[in-house]
């Protein structure tokens, strides 16, 4: 259905200490690149677009020429974004700003720093799979000795190897690395016998093939024996943290199903900010005005989105269908 809705903002300063005088407003999604709809002297216009569908539009400071910062983000529909998540926590909080008349609690930015945090601890819980190839380096010569390249830097994503695949040159040869171990006894790249483990250069007895064994560490892999580098290559798959989200439109990386985690997190923390202040407020109340530490409202709002919280965390381990039970199992 075509609508008609009207929105406002925030009044910023760009290009310098001055406010601005006019901001452009552009659709973000589901377009390729921004369209630019209107330009308005006002902080507030108003939209219209078919609410069946999912679109993002962007408001942007402008002198008429040039586009400054985005100011604010308004989402209709499901698009996992920052300011998807962001309305979606208001509405949760009643703290909407879209409401004549009301003051709101939580600025975009505090929100901002609860949805980043988020994201690291989302990242830790539940990694996104990922995986690159790293192309062998020739040896170098040095002294006359002629040494491989054993060290290699890895993605800045990379949060921990899963699994570490050798390729050689003809991709006939595959073999799976393993951790190397820490420990006393037989070194990593030779048998007690003194035999080469690899069998990548050379094969050890019987026509047998070891593995090579590599360790991370600084966000590198390191290797203890020496490539050829002769097209050889690292298939390496690993635990990717999550990108954290650097404005409001762009997209995310996550699975649909974390934005429920996302958003619990970040009403978690917003409550818990508002506890604080309830604390220092409350903290005169003697016994005899019925005062505790345990009776803030506040508090039970945290302590009841942290079971959620937790439930949810519990049901994507196990993979269980989605529940809200707020009481003991």
């Amino acid at each position: 259905m075509l609508i008609s809705q009207s929105y406002s903002w925030s009044t910023t300063t760009w290009p310098s200490i001055t406010p601005a005088t006019k901001y452009a407003i552009f659709r973000t999604y589901p377009d390729t690149s921004p369209v630019l709809l209107q330009t308005v002297s006002t902080t507030s216009t108003t939209l219209a677009y078919d609410d069946t569908q999912n679109l993002a539009f962007q408001v942007r400071p402008t002198d008429g020429t040039l586009y400054g910062p985005e100011v604010t983000t308004f989402v209709v529909g499901y698009i996992p974004c920052r300011a998807y998540l962001r309305q979606k926590v208001r509405y949760a909080l009643a703290d909407q700003t879209n409401v004549n008349g009301t003051t709101i609690n939580w600025t975009d930015d505090e929100m901002n720093i609860y949805i980043e945090e988020g994201f690291n601890e989302l990242s830790i819980l539940f990694p996104r799979d990922a995986d690159t190839t790293i192309m062998m380096l020739p040896p170098t010569i040095t002294s006359g000795q002629t040494l491989g390249v054993r060290q290699y830097p890895l993605p800045a994503d990379c949060y921990s190897l899963r699994s570490v695949e050798y390729v050689d040159q003809s991709g006939r040869m595959h073999l799976y690395l393993k951790d190397k171990p820490f420990r006393g006894g037989e070194s990593t790249a030779t048998t007690y016998l003194g035999y080469p483990k690899l069998g990548i250069m050379l094969t050890p007895l019987a026509g047998r093939f070891y593995p090579g064994h590599y360790d991370f560490y600084e966000n590198k892999i390191n290797l203890d024996w020496d490539p050829s580098g002769d097209g050889d290559y690292l298939h390496i798959r690993y635990a990717a943290r999550y990108l954290l989200p650097t404005d409001d439109a762009t997209l995310f990386t996550t699975q649909q199903e974390d934005m429920e985690l996302l958003s619990l997190y970040t009403q978690m923390k917003c409550w818990i900010r508002v506890e604080g202040q309830d604390v220092r407020l409350s903290r005169w109340r003697g016994k005899a005005d019925g005062g505790r530490r345990d009776d803030l409202s506040t508090e039970t709002m945290s302590k009841r989105i942290k079971q959620l919280y937790d439930q949810r965390i519990n049901d994507r381990r196990s993979m269980r269908v989605m529940t809200r039970r707020l009481v003991r199992r």
